[in-house]
Order: C-alpha cells, then sequence, then structure tokens
C-alpha cells in the first residue's frame, strides 16, 4: 500500500512540474480564447473577498500556490466557453434564421385585365339517404 502512494505521489509530482512549466503559455492561450473566463474568475476571487475576508484569502492563497492546475482548469474552461458559445448561435441562427439583405422587387402593373363573368355558386346536391330523418 505505501509502494502504490509513493507512486502515485510521483506521478502527481511530474504532472505538476510539467504543469508549471506550461501554466504561462496556458494562461496566455486561455485569454486568447476567450478572456471572460479569466476574468469571471478574478471577479469572483474579489466579491469571495468582499463577502468572507478569510474565505477570500485563503482562495488566493490556493490560487497562489496551486497556479499550474488553475491554469490548466482555466484554459479548459476557457474552451468550454467557447464551445458552447458556438453551439448556442449555431442553434440561434438555426432557430431565427439569418439576416439577409433583399430588395424589394415591385411588380409592374397589368394593363390587360380579363373580363370574366361572374361565378355562380351551385347548390350542393343531395344524396338520397334513407337514414337522414334521423337525425
Amino acid at each position: 500500500m505505501v509502494l502504490l502512494f509513493l507512486g502515485l505521489f510521483f506521478i502527481a509530482k511530474g504532472v505538476f512540474t510539467v504543469l508549471a512549466w506550461i501554466a504561462p503559455v496556458l494562461i496566455i492561450l486561455a485569454l486568447l480564447i476567450n478572456y471572460r473566463t479569466v476574468l469571471n474568475y478574478l471577479k469572483f476571487m474579489l466579491a469571495l473577498l468582499q463577502r468572507n475576508p478569510v474565505g477570500g484569502i485563503i482562495g488566493i492563497l490556493l490560487s497562489f500556490f496551486g497556479f499550474p492546475i488553475l491554469a490548466g482548469v482555466l484554459f479548459g474552461k476557457s474552451i468550454l466557453d467557447r464551445k458552447v458559445k458556438k453551439l448556442n448561435d449555431a442553434y440561434r441562427a438555426e432557430k431565427e434564421g439569418e439576416f439577409v439583405e433583399f430588395e424589394e422587387i415591385i411588380k409592374p402593373n397589368r394593363e390587360t385585365k380579363l373580363d370574366l363573368p361572374p361565378l355562380e355558386k351551385q347548390a350542393p346536391i343531395k344524396k338520397d339517404n334513407q337514414y337522414e330523418d334521423l337525425f
């Protein structure tokens, strides 16, 4: 059991080291893909600091020491937010249709008018039905 936990520790340490090296790139990519994700996280941390100062300070410290993991999470969330936005735009375009510019075409007035006799309505033909008196 000790060897299992020791192996998991070294795997986690390796992943954290790799994330520490690529964290600045991930943050920059997250900002380029969807900058609002990072801004929303910063707003969340400031709101947490205002509502609960102790919890806000703990959150800021966890963000500082867990920066490599936070960078990966923000990068993944920015990709997901972009996909959700594209799906919403596609759904809205499918539902509402796309705006298409058009020109209104005015139909020319026809000079020739047809002189037709008025239509006469014909009375409906009643069928001989022996059960009609029952209704």
